[in-house]
C-alpha cells in the first residue's frame, strides 16, 4: 500500500488534491480525505474495489457512481462506515487573482486539511510542492499522487464532482458560456462567448484570455 511509506508513529493520515487550476472561470476546489492509520488498509481495499483513481482517468458518471456508493452526495463533512472523513474548500476567482493560482491551490489544500486535522497526522499533497503549515509538521508532496494513492485519488474525485456541479449552477446564472459543459475551461466556445458577451464576476481577471477583456 503506497501510503504506508509515509507513516511512522502517526495515528492519522490525510491526503489532499485540487481541481480547477486551468479554467478561465470559477473557483479552484480542494478536498482533503482523512483516515485513522488503523483503518487505512480496510479503506484502501474498499476504494480500490470501487475503482477509485485519478479523477482525470474517470468519466463524470463513473465518479458520481463511486460517490453514491460511498454515500457522498451533499459534500458535508461526514464519515463513511466510520472509516474516513473529508472536507471540501473553494478558493474564489477574486482570491486567485490576488495571490495567483499556484498559491490559491496550496491555500485551499491547507484549509481542507486543517478542517479535519488530528494530532499525530501526516499529510500527503498531490503535486510537486507541499503547503507550509504551523499546525502540522509532516507534509509530503507526491508527484502524480492521484494515481499512486487511493486517498489522494478519492480527494480528487470529490473535488472534481463538487466543482462540476458548482459550475452547472453557475451556468444557470451565466447561460452564454457553456459552463455546464466546459466547467470554465478555455474551450473555443467559451472564448468566443467572452469575446461576444464580455466577462462575468466569476472569471479570473489575471488569466490570459480574460484579462484582455477586463474593463478598467
Amino acid at each position: 500500500m503506497f501510503e504506508k511509506e509515509f507513516i511512522k508513529d502517526h495515528q492519522y493520515i490525510i491526503a489532499t488534491d485540487e481541481v480547477g487550476r486551468g479554467p478561465l472561470a470559477g473557483p479552484v476546489v480542494t478536498c482533503a480525505v482523512g483516515v485513522r492509520v488503523d483503518n487505512l488498509a480496510v479503506l484502501a481495499s474498499i476504494l480500490k474495489e470501487y475503482g477509485v483513481t485519478d479523477s482525470k482517468k474517470l468519466s463524470l458518471k463513473k465518479m458520481e457512481r463511486i460517490l453514491e456508493e460511498l454515500n457522498i452526495s451533499t459534500f458535508k463533512k461526514q464519515n463513511f462506515r466510520d472509516l474516513f472523513e473529508y472536507s471540501v474548500e473553494k478558493i474564489t476567482p477574486k482570491k486567485i487573482d490576488e495571490v495567483n493560482i499556484f498559491q490559491a491551490s496550496l491555500l485551499g489544500m491547507k484549509k481542507s486539511c486543517h478542517n479535519i486535522l488530528k494530532q499525530d497526522s501526516v499529510v500527503l499533497v498531490d503535486g510537486k510542492f507541499p503547503f507550509k503549515s504551523t499546525k502540522v509538521k509532516d507534509v509530503h508532496a507526491v508527484i502524480k499522487g492521484d494515481s499512486k494513492s487511493v486517498l489522494i485519488g478519492l480527494a480528487s474525485i470529490i473535488a472534481k464532482v463538487f466543482r462540476d456541479r458548482l459550475m452547472i449552477k453557475e451556468a444557470r446564472k451565466f447561460p452564454y458560456y457553456g459552463f455546464e459543459k466546459n466547467a470554465g475551461y478555455p474551450t473555443a466556445a467559451h472564448r468566443k462567448a467572452i469575446e461576444e458577451y464580455g466577462i462575468t464576476p466569476i472569471h479570473r481577471k489575471t488569466f490570459k484570455g480574460v484579462k484582455e477583456f477586463v474593463q478598467e
